[in-house]
């Protein structure tokens, strides 16, 4: 029995290549099963099996009325099923899936969005353990517990968690080099929010930049958030006026930050344009196509493409480490108020 599947299965793997590589033309007549039992030397009966696995992978037709086996296809449709779990509704996240499906598409494969709620999140991922997928790429949900499946990260770090594979954005170098066009305009009475949940990268170049500019109250300058208000953004925009009064620029880990800063601005009436630089991170379109302020272009179509590729070689190769940054863009530079 053992030597007869060891047959079949060497059978449909030589026909799957030679269908691949295109020997038999889609809508072609296959080799009848007796054509094939010549050719491979065993019965018909094994022959059968192979030829009813690939019609049942798609690619050959059973026809009717004696006309054979018919080429439908010469690849396998998906080649690969990979889950994206994560959300889409902000335009970031909503980009990363693009990229994942539009790699996905162009290898004969798909993607599924899974985005669970918490009280979901452990049955799913259980279910996803379970499932034929073959691989899952993952945004905004934390560290994963041990998976049966292949995992690449769409972030490096978030806070204090590091991920261990994953594909993101060079957080450092875009808040570094950031600060330098920020300090290069005359700018030095500078203050930073940062979100405990933002990549700490990005905080982490803001200040080597200010500490070679010779700013090393840095850290007094940081004011950490925990929420997602503008009722604390209000709160933080009292106290820098009144620690650093006459501050000429407010530099935040993510263009979120700082629209909530843009709207305790304008709270307290404070006409900033062209007079204090905002600058963000993230260059997400609601709010830098509307407001004056310099960002930083994650390219996230671009992550998510990569974090597709290097998902199939993690699939093929488990033991893979996956640990590859994407260059960033600095984007709306000019925004940025000279300080003569």
């Amino acid at each position: 029995m053992e030597r007869t599947m060891g047959k079949t299965e060497s059978i449909i793997q030589i026909l799957k290549e030679e269908l691949i590589q295109g020997k038999y033309p889609v809508n072609s007549r296959f080799p009848s099963e007796y054509e094939l039992s010549d050719r491979f030397g065993v019965n018909k009966k094994t022959v059968n099996k192979a030829v009813t696995l690939l019609v049942s992978e798609g690619f050959l037709v059973r026809g009717r009325g004696g006309k054979g086996t018919i080429v439908c296809t010469t690849s396998k449709f998906p080649q690969y099923h990979v889950v994206y779990l994560g959300s889409l509704r902000q335009s970031y996240f909503a980009k990363l899936g693009d990229g994942i499906q539009m790699a996905a598409l162009e290898n004969n494969s798909i993607m599924s969005v899974v985005t669970p709620t918490i009280e979901q999140f452990h049955s799913v991922l259980q279910n996803l353990n379970n499932s034929n997928i073959d691989g899952i790429l993952t945004s905004s949900y934390g560290m994963l517990p041990e998976m049966k499946k292949p995992v690449i990260y769409l972030e490096d770090q978030n806070g204090d968690i590091k991920y261990p594979d994953y594909v993101a954005c060079d957080s450092y170098a875009a808040g570094y080099n950031l600060m330098k066009e920020i300090i290069a305009r005359g700018h030095r009475n500078i203050v930073l929010l940062f979100h405990f949940m933002n990549n700490p990268k990005r905080l982490q170049g803001f200040y080597d930049a200010m500490e070679e500019a010779g700013i090393t109250d840095y850290k007094e300058r940081t004011f950490m958030s925990m929420e997602f208000t503008t009722e604390e953004s209000n709160v933080f925009l009292s106290q820098m006026r009144r620690k650093f009064p006459g501050f000429s620029a407010v530099v935040a880990c993510s263009d979120d930050d700082i629209f909530r800063v843009i709207k305790s601005m304008q709270h307290f009436g404070i006409r900033w344009e062209g007079k204090i630089a905002m600058a963000g991170f993230g260059n997400i379109p609601e709010i830098s196509s509307f407001y004056p302020i310099a960002t930083v272009e994650q390219s996230p179509v671009r992550i998510g493409r990569h974090a597709y590729k290097k998902l199939l070689q993690k699939i093929k190769n488990p033991e893979l480490s996956v640990q590859e940054l994407v260059d960033t863009e600095l984007i709306n530079i000019d925004n940025i108020p000279v300080i003569k």
